[in-house]
């Protein structure tokens, strides 16, 4: 059994998202496992629950909220990243509460220690 440690990069509009969320499945089909998702840069965006998704379309933050609920798969989210983006987990006022419930509010050195504790890193 190999340990994976996946990076998601990608936006929610990029194909590269999909196939991650494909390929995340499939290792764990295979009897693998996942110590956690990290989601950086436009990465990110995945967690924007305000974001509208057309109904022709795969709505990503179900698709990953159902791959978090169905496999117990940690999902982090790089805060400085997703900050520079308009995410925030604040309900200072003036400002609302976007991220999703399903991600965990990380820095990079969670990323390190996911890294660390994974035999193959993939990231999209």
């Amino acid at each position: 059994m190999t340990t994976f440690a996946i990076i998601i990069s990608t936006a929610p509009t990029d194909n590269r998202t999909l196939t991650a969320l494909k390929y995340a499945k499939a290792i764990l089909a295979q009897g693998h496992q996942i110590n956690g998702v990290f989601f950086y840069q436009h990465g990110v965006i995945n967690a924007n629950s305000y974001l509208q998704t057309p109904s022709d379309e795969i709505n990503h933050l179900t698709a990953w909220d159902e791959f978090h609920k169905s496999t117990n798969t940690p999902m982090h989210l790089c805060i400085s990243a997703a900050e520079r983006r308009g995410l925030t987990d604040s309900n200072s006022p003036g400002y609302s509460h976007n991220i999703a419930s399903h991600f965990t509010i990380s820095g990079l050195g969670e990323l390190v220690v996911l890294t660390d504790k994974a035999d193959k890193v993939v990231q999209l």
